[in-house]
């Protein structure tokens, strides 16, 4: 029987390609966990298959089964930085930006990550990284902030650049993606889907804005950082970045603005398996179970504390709450809330795929962060979406768009408007019947969002890079891209065109007047 499955066996060999197993470096930077649930999947299925994997996070898996993973843990970090952070700060966060706020929001956020990015090179652990003999065949960086990408000089190795979302403008013109303002405006700004006038003259402005503080204030400023941390011999910061051979992004065409990619550029569509649910505290399930009028789940994710919430929001839920017939399951930081009603249930931390996987959960009041999005869509529950920051308007807007949320800002929250919502919803089939829609939607896909990636790592692996990917866009002057040459050229040959026609104008009028003014002027005489 052996002898005859052989043909077969040594088929499928000789069709396989296998990698070698590679040592890997996985760098994040943003110590939140939604954005660390997107990568978490990488990391661990890079090491089942094989590869050494080191990853420096804020949040490790801490799986002792997983033997070729090594994870540098900097969630002491992100602990100081979440007490360190001042009050007034969050009121700012949860504010609606105006249009300037906007350019300032990106300067303090930009700082922000700039220091951030400084400690975690100066952390002990990742100095022995950096010092260390250690050799790696990929480094795998969180591509929101240019620091990281140091790594692939230092190991001399490819680089390939990934996100827990879409990416900004700034790292998508890394590999020459197009990044139209209008048709592609950037994630982070404060803006819908269906762009207003004053929309596009933002995103506009914004785009030209953005590059002009990134090149001349952010890349000098994390250049200095670099040469501190890694030697004076580093190449530029901007001309290592240029260096990626792919950017990996955690985005869904279907849920997402479309708009144009890059061969270098893989929209994934999603890597988490949101399916996997912890076991609910017997107390907290107690609760969801007696809730047969429904539960509102509210939680404004792990960046944002309802805890910090400026005390006048506060008692606008409060209130809300009271008058509502059902019950309220609220992530609440502390251990106590005050003036608590009492069909509200609090806890510091929930199981949210657990949650929302309850049949009593029916409506889910939250921040509009994507990995959130991602997992109440897959449950089939609607959303009053309160955006704060970063992609969340643009991702509240969508489900207002498919017909499954209502977005309300901050500022904007009343108890009457707040309450209207929430019964419109719990009241309402129709929210529950377009999440189901778009959930058909955004899954039906020939591969599986970490299947896709893993595969595109390996072939980077493979390769030893993707130069071959690269756009000419990168390669050619700012002003060729631009094409400001060619209309100069265009526009200067019209100019001459329309002197040359000028010029044989006036010389005619001219000729005409010698020939045919002094005729009359003879005849008459």
């Amino acid at each position: 029987m052996w002898l005859k499955m052989l043909p077969f066996v040594l088929l499928i060999f000789l069709i396989m390609k296998p990698v070698e197993n590679a040592n890997i470096l996985f760098v994040t930077t943003f110590p939140s966990v939604s954005h660390q649930s997107a990568f978490q999947p990488i990391w661990r299925e890079l090491s089942l298959r094989g590869h050494k994997v080191t990853v420096i996070c804020s949040h490790p898996l801490k799986d002792k089964s997983l033997t070729n993973l090594t994870e540098i843990d900097l969630g002491g970090m992100r602990k100081q930085a979440m007490n360190k952070m001042p009050k007034d700060l969050m009121k700012y966060m949860t504010q609606k930006p105006t249009f300037l706020m906007t350019f300032t929001k990106d300067m303090i956020a930009t700082s922000l990550f700039s220091e951030m990015n400084k400690r975690i090179l100066e952390h002990e652990e990742v100095q022995k990284v950096i010092k260390g003999n250690q050799k790696f065949d990929l480094v795998i960086a969180e591509w929101l902030f240019p620091t990281v990408s140091a790594f692939s000089v230092r190991f001399n190795c490819p680089l390939i650049g990934m996100t827990s979302l879409g990416a900004p403008i700034v790292a998508l013109d890394t590999v020459g993606n197009p990044s139209h303002p209008i048709l592609s405006p950037d994630h982070n700004l404060p803006i819908g889907r269906d762009l207003s006038f004053r929309d596009r003259i933002l995103s506009t402005l914004y785009s030209v804005y953005v590059r002009v503080y990134y090149h001349w204030v952010v890349l000098p400023r994390e250049d200095r950082t670099i040469k501190k941390i890694f030697g004076e011999h580093m190449p530029y910061i901007g001309d290592i970045e240029r260096t990626v051979s792919l950017i990996l992004l955690n985005r869904n065409t279907v849920f997402h603005k479309i708009m144009p990619v890059l061969p270098n550029v893989i929209e994934l569509g999603g890597v988490r398996n949101v399916k996997v649910q912890k076991p609910l505290e017997p107390e907290l399930k107690k609760f969801l179970d007696n809730s047969k009028n429904g539960v509102v789940y509210f939680s404004l994710g792990s960046n944002v504390l309802s805890s910090n919430l400026p005390e006048d929001l506060i008692e606008k839920y409060i209130k809300v709450f009271e008058q509502i017939p059902y019950n309220v399951l609220w992530k609440w930081e502390t251990d106590k809330l005050p003036r608590q009603p009492k069909n509200v249930f609090i806890h510091k931390w929930l199981p949210q795929t657990s949650v929302l996987a309850h049949p009593n959960v029916k409506l889910f009041m939250m921040q509009g962060g994507l990995q959130s999005m991602e997992e109440t869509i897959n449950y089939h529950v609607p959303v009053i979406g309160m955006p704060s920051h970063s992609d969340q308007t643009m991702n509240v807007d969508t489900a207002v768009k498919y017909g499954f949320g209502i977005g309300i800002d901050f500022d904007d929250i009343t108890v009457e408007n707040l309450k209207a919502a929430i019964m419109e919803i719990m009241t309402n089939k129709s929210y529950k019947e377009n999440v189901m829609h778009i959930e058909k939607l955004m899954n039906d896909s020939p591969v599986k969002g970490i299947d896709k990636a893993i595969w595109w790592i390996e072939y980077v692996i493979r390769h030893k890079g993707a130069k071959h990917l690269r756009s000419p866009s990168m390669d050619i002057p700012w002003y060729q891209y631009l094409l400001l040459d060619v209309m100069a050229v265009i526009f200067s040959v019209l100019a001459l065109l329309i002197f040359i026609i000028y010029k044989l104008a006036k010389l005619s009028v001219h000729l005409y007047r010698m020939l045919f003014c002094k005729k009359s002027k003879t005849k008459k005489e």
